[in-house]
């Protein structure tokens, strides 16, 4: 049995590699197509720069800088459907083969090889979380860089338009580097509880200090504010140097109201700072803390309704087979996805993320208990 466990996985797990490189290959031959002018700009501007000895050179380095994190990007979101795919190439070929009869014939259940590629694809699933909390958050500002990005080799630079925190202060700035972290012409403005301004605080630049929870200011300045503007009247304004901000609102906060897929990105622990930031971020921190437990969950009830599409006992055609899957696979994958990050008016987010579990369980189970073997 544990000779038959690990051909199935094999197979599984070398199926998966093929797909999955050959989409992702696919991908990036048609984005350099689009864009081939953009990427031999950047690579001129990387020879420009002294770090290559001719374009030839620096394309394939320019190529492997911008596609190469996209790799845990692309990993992240389709290893739910290509492990469907590479379910129906490895029990296609089984099946081929009659290998689903000899393994009939020595009276082994067909659900065994199926329980044996449910826990291979358990194993992808807890690779892609281990890359969510570990690697996909360090290379965030990376991945949301576009192709003009690449010749001045910088982020998505962009104006920071007035951002309230937990504690009620205004932020604001001319602009951000989300791969510096710096952020220039902070301006920052604390209020009392009824939302009076009674602090100002402006720098010339700033950046972020994870451990303090606090912007380091450069050439900071602070300036208390008078309660009533008649008071203002005649009165020196004083400003005092100032070297720090403490505030919650860093640059992941930042980037995840900027850019929608960035929260995507980000590690739990960061999603529970969002979540502490209360109003809009608790709900955006909500889905997407749900969107990455329900998710796994998905992909593997997804893959247990697909395996009796392929795991057949009499001979039939595969193609015919094959058109079914993909029609169930692709719509519920799509509709768990929607469910799980987009805002459902009236649901909580992780109800709206348990829906899909609810409804594929049953079918699940009925699918698998029913397979002939």
């Amino acid at each position: 049995m544990a000779i038959l466990d690990r051909h199935v996985v094999h197979r599984f797990l070398w199926n998966f590699v093929l797909l999955f490189g050959a989409i992702f290959l696919f991908g990036i031959a048609v984005d350099v197509v689009l864009n081939t002018p953009r990427f031999l700009e950047a690579a001129d501007a990387v020879v420009s720069r002294g770090q290559a000895g001719s374009r030839w050179i620096a394309l394939p380095l320019v190529l492997l800088d911008f596609h190469g994190p996209r790799l845990f990007q692309f990993f992240q979101f389709m290893v739910g459907l290509v492990s469907v795919g590479a379910m129906g190439f490895t029990f296609s070929q089984m099946h081929r083969a009659r290998e689903l009869t000899a393994i009939m014939a020595a009276g082994i259940r067909l659900r065994r090889p199926a329980m044996a590629l449910l826990a291979a694809a358990g194993a992808l699933n807890l690779l892609q979380l281990a890359s969510q909390e570990w690697v996909l958050p360090g290379l965030a500002p990376r991945l949301i860089r576009t192709h003009s990005d690449l010749v001045a080799q910088r982020g998505t630079e962009f104006p920071v338009p007035l951002t309230r925190d937990a504690d009620g202060r205004l932020l604001q700035a001319e602009s951000f580097d989300p791969l510096s972290g710096e952020v220039k012409g902070l301006l920052v403005l604390e209020r009392t509880g009824g939302h009076q301004a009674r602090r100002r605080v402006s720098a010339l630049s700033a950046t972020w200090d994870a451990g303090r929870d606090a912007w380091l200011l450069r050439d900071g300045r602070a300036m208390d504010l008078p309660d009533r503007p008649v008071e203002a009247a005649g009165t020196a304004v004083v400003e005092r140097p100032v070297d720090a901000v403490a505030t919650n609102l860093g640059p992941e906060a930042i980037m995840t109201r900027r850019f929608r897929i960035y929260g995507q990105m980000l590690s739990t622990p960061r999603l529970l700072e969002l979540w502490d930031l209360g109003g809009g971020e608790r709900l955006n921190a909500g889905r997407l803390l749900a969107a990455r437990v329900m998710g796994p969950v998905v992909n593997l009830l997804v893959l247990a309704v697909a395996i009796p599409f392929f795991l057949l006992r009499e001979p039939r055609g595969l193609l015919q087979q094959s058109l079914r899957a993909a029609a169930f696979a692709v719509p519920a994958s799509i509709t768990a996805i929607t469910l799980t990050t987009l805002p459902m008016p009236g649901l909580p987010p992780m109800l709206a993320a348990a829906l899909p579990a609810a409804v594929l369980l049953p079918i699940a189970v009925f699918r698998l208990s029913a397979l002939r073997s």
